[in-house]
């Protein structure tokens, strides 16, 4: 059976974006921008990972590296050339996650798989072209972080 939209009605469509060495695929309905990266103005005493707040679309948007929530302990992400605005479904909240790279839209059947140990932001995991996909939770990127 297909949808109104023309899609399967079995498959997810979710925004397909590398961080450093990691894909992540961020559903297409909390993913409301994909711009160029804009100027960051750092934060005192922030967390590492949040690399300050910028302006985007006329609002204040904390931006946050997406490589170094996915990558804690490792080496830094890459060059942060464009930004993904991510809202909250109520659409009240929205964040801004610096990734490397935005391929566009894929569809994909629910066959991905979550892992006892996957934070509560990993919705699950998926092996596309021998790579592994991270699926986003967007809403808990919202939850703050117990510590850095």
């Amino acid at each position: 059976m297909r949808s109104d939209s023309g899609h399967p009605d079995n498959e997810d469509h979710f925004l397909l974006v590398r961080s450093g060495g990691h894909r992540c695929a961020i559903p297409v309905g909390a993913a409301k921008l994909v711009t160029k990266a804009p100027k960051v103005y750092p934060l005192p005493s922030s967390a590492l990972r949040l690399l300050g707040l910028a302006q985007v679309a006329g609002e204040p948007v904390a931006v946050v590296d997406l490589h170094a929530i996915l990558d804690p302990d490792g080496c830094p992400g890459g060059g942060h050339e464009l930004t993904v605005i991510v809202r909250t479904r109520g659409g009240g909240s929205a964040i801004g996650l610096a990734i490397d790279e935005a391929f566009g839209v894929i569809s994909v059947g629910r066959q991905w798989q979550r892992s006892t140990d996957d934070p509560g932001w990993v919705t699950g995991r998926m092996t596309m072209d021998g790579r592994t996909v991270v699926i986003l939770d967007p809403e808990q990127l919202f939850v703050p972080a117990s510590a850095d």
